[in-house]
């Protein structure tokens, strides 16, 4: 896997033929959104080395229309030395036209967001980022290779079975932000009030409502003086847009602002009167607001969900905890111990400086270089018979469904169980026993035991590409929930007279008589009461 930071060597260029072409194909190019502004990037370096170079989508905005090809047209437009990069985030309804493309096609990932966090605002959205993680897996026999802005989509995509998987620095153009502030919106915002500043789109994902609510806790119990801007489309009229307007005011915070969509002047009059900047996003491939922040001199406060750590490289304060008024005190000892608020800038510079734009390109280079140079295999994994699903086995092996959990690995020797990634205090990620597969939450684990576990996209994608029969534990899971209704035709799950009631129905209901009840007739089952229970539904059969 690529290592950024490695020696940078100068391209090899050939004088045979010509320098390849690589164009780039999206479903839509937007302006302003984090996917648009990176492709319009990567297209800059690469025709400044060399290659021939488009960019081509179904949809794009109107500021975007001269610099895109229509995508039906690429087929017709490319050679068969010619590399395609295909960026993916959300659905896009091009695996059957990039089948019939005949080229080198390159999956660059940017981290699909699970439709669990729209489920309740936006049926459609939730409906098309679950198309999207299908595509992803319907991409992979398409495509030679894979880059990921981030360890924690690089991880998802080796779940999918891609086997040349690297880890691409995200190229950033930090002189876009040096627009001079909007004069007007400055004055307005710099009237002696804290500025607590969040930047994106306001989507359930992105939860601008716990934004909502850490900022009224931080405005009732630490700064009364204080204002919350929002810069970012927000669709009013839509649900989640109606649900925050009524949330403000059930909140009754004062000065909470929703600016809309702002131009790059008006954005630069947020970031130059901010004193910290908020995210509670839930999912990340990778944060680039969190970066401008930092570039712009402004301290961030994040939750630490997804691939947000790796963005803060060990800078700002990304917290465990989605409490507000947990994160609220943050906010305040970051305002009021001028020590703290120094070393937060200090590290934030040198976290900026360490992703010097000269110096990522020449990364980015060197990873197009060796991709360009020929396709890497690595050994694929050897599907096991029956995949155990039980999320909580490392991260709470005290828990009853861990021990259960151990006590059925042993009855199904050619098995292994999937589980969520341990994290030490120190940020380092701890390591699953023998057959036992780990992988990163969504979101940090609660210290708290009978908190429901989170998610995990990389687990989901994982038991989606696999063939394996599964066991299903820990029905209270967020990855276990979302996987059910999925995997129905070939898994059973685990029962417990612990169980709740209504997961026990859930589980009835997609699986029918495939519900294992493991009883006991003392405190525990025992291995014997295990082996019982699952020969009963012919899961040994299945498990040899």
């Amino acid at each position: 896997m690529y290592q950024p930071g490695t020696a940078l060597r100068e391209p090899v260029v050939s004088t045979s033929r010509p320098t390849p072409a690589i164009h780039q194909v999206l479903p839509r190019l937007a302006w302003g959104d984090a996917v648009g502004n990176q492709v319009r990037y990567l297209q800059g370096l690469l025709r400044r080395w060399g290659h021939v170079s488009e960019i081509y989508a179904d949809a794009w905005d109107d500021a975007c229309e001269d610099q895109v090809r229509p995508a039906r047209g690429l087929a017709r437009d490319v050679r068969r030395d010619d590399m395609v990069l295909v960026h993916h985030s959300f659905e896009s309804r091009l695996v059957p036209r990039l089948a019939r493309t005949r080229c080198r096609k390159v999956l660059v990932y940017h981290n699909v967001t699970p439709a669990r966090l729209f489920e309740g605002f936006e049926r459609k959205i939730a409906a098309a980022c679950d198309a999207a993680r299908d595509e992803l897996l319907a991409l992979q026999p398409h495509v030679e290779a894979a880059f990921a802005y981030s360890r924690f989509s690089a991880e998802e995509l080796l779940a999918a079975g891609y086997s040349n998987v690297t880890l691409l620095p995200f190229a950033i153009d930090w002189a876009a932000f040096d627009t001079a502030p909007d004069a007007a919106l400055q004055a307005e915002l710099d009237d002696g009030h804290a500025n607590i500043l969040f930047v994106g789109r306001a989507v359930p994902s992105k939860k601008v409502d716990d934004v909502l609510r850490v900022f009224t806790a931080y405005q009732r119990l630490y700064h009364p003086r204080s204002r919350l801007v929002i810069a970012g489309a927000l669709h009013r009229d839509g649900p989640y847009g109606a649900y925050l307007h009524g949330l403000k005011d059930v909140l009754g915070a004062e000065r909470v602002q929703f600016l809309g969509r702002v131009s790059a002047a008006q954005l630069s009059a947020c970031f130059a009167t901010a004193s910290a900047y908020l995210s509670m996003s839930r999912h990340e491939g990778f944060g680039v607001p969190l970066l401008e922040a930092m570039y712009r001199g402004v301290p961030v406060v994040a939750y630490g969900a997804a691939a947000v750590p790796e963005t803060m490289g060990g800078a700002g304060l990304a917290t465990r905890s989605d409490d507000p008024r947990e994160v609220a005190e943050l906010l305040a000892v970051l305002e009021r111990n001028k020590d703290l608020r120094g070393q937060v800038l200090t590290a934030q510079r040198e976290r900026i400086a360490a992703l010097s734009q000269d110096a990522i390109a020449e990364q980015v280079r060197q990873a197009f270089e060796e991709v360009l140079a020929g396709p890497r295999r690595a050994a694929r994994t050897i599907p096991s018979a029956i995949d155990v699903v039980c999320p909580a086995f490392t991260v709470r092996p005290q828990a009853p469904e861990s021990r259960l959990a151990g006590l059925i690995l042993e009855q199904l020797p050619g098995a292994r169980l999937l589980a969520l990634k341990p994290w030490a205090e120190d940020g380092s990620q701890g390591h699953g026993a023998p057959r036992v597969s780990c992988f990163t939450p969504d979101q940090p684990v609660s210290r708290h035991a009978e908190a429901p576990l989170p998610g995990s996209s990389s687990l989901e994608t994982a038991v989606r590409a696999s063939g394996a029969r599964l066991l299903l534990m820990g029905l209270e899971s967020a990855s276990v929930r979302a996987l059910l209704p999925r995997v129905s035709e070939r898994a059973w799950a685990i029962a417990t007279p612990a169980m709740p009631p209504e997961l026990l129905a859930a589980a009835r209901e997609h699986l029918g008589e495939r519900v294992i009840h493991v009883t006991s007739a003392g405190s525990e089952p025992t291995r014997e009461d295990v082996r019982a229970a699952l020969a009963s539904k012919g899961v040994l059969h299945h498990a040899t």
